[in-house]
């Protein structure tokens, strides 16, 4: 990882922790969206601390799922819950105060133009984030599982 990789991971790091207290102690009121894309909160388990994680996503829906770019921010690493949810994808997603629980699956081949043209439309900087790193940034999908309820 370069250096500004290893500075950018420190700050989406930190940023990340703020946006979600913000939202939390908001009910969702606040930081809904982040560069004209709507945001939820997306809730994982750490694959190797056990842990419980949240953290910030653009996403767009896809019928009754919700989709999210492993961008990383532009960083040439996977992002951290894409791992998690790789090994354990059981996660939740919260907008607007109302958790559901979710799986996670990468989306397939025959999706994925379509809804990275989607969050393109939302978010144009996910075309200068595949430019900046070396690895094709991976599409996920959240699909619900159960009844969702309030946080």
């Amino acid at each position: 990882m370069t250096t500004k990789d290893r500075a950018l991971t420190v700050l989406s790091k930190y940023g990340a922790k703020f946006h979600v207290t913000v939202t939390r102690r908001s009910g969702g009121r606040l930081v809904r969206t982040f560069r004209g894309g709507d945001m939820l909160l997306l809730t994982h388990t750490g694959r190797k601390s056990g842990k419980t994680f949240t953290t910030p996503a653009l996403y767009v829906r896809d019928g009754e799922d919700y989709v999210v770019a492993a961008s990383n921010g532009g960083i040439d690493a996977e992002p951290q819950w894409w791992l998690n949810l790789q090994a354990e994808p059981r996660g939740a997603v919260e907008i607007g105060g109302r958790r559901t629980p979710v799986h996670a699956t990468q989306v397939d081949e025959a999706d994925r133009q379509r809804l990275w043209d989607a969050l393109m439309a939302r978010c144009p900087t996910y075309d200068d984030y595949q430019a900046s790193v070396s690895r094709r940034i991976a599409l996920v999908r959240l699909s619900p599982v159960g009844e969702a309820r309030g946080a």
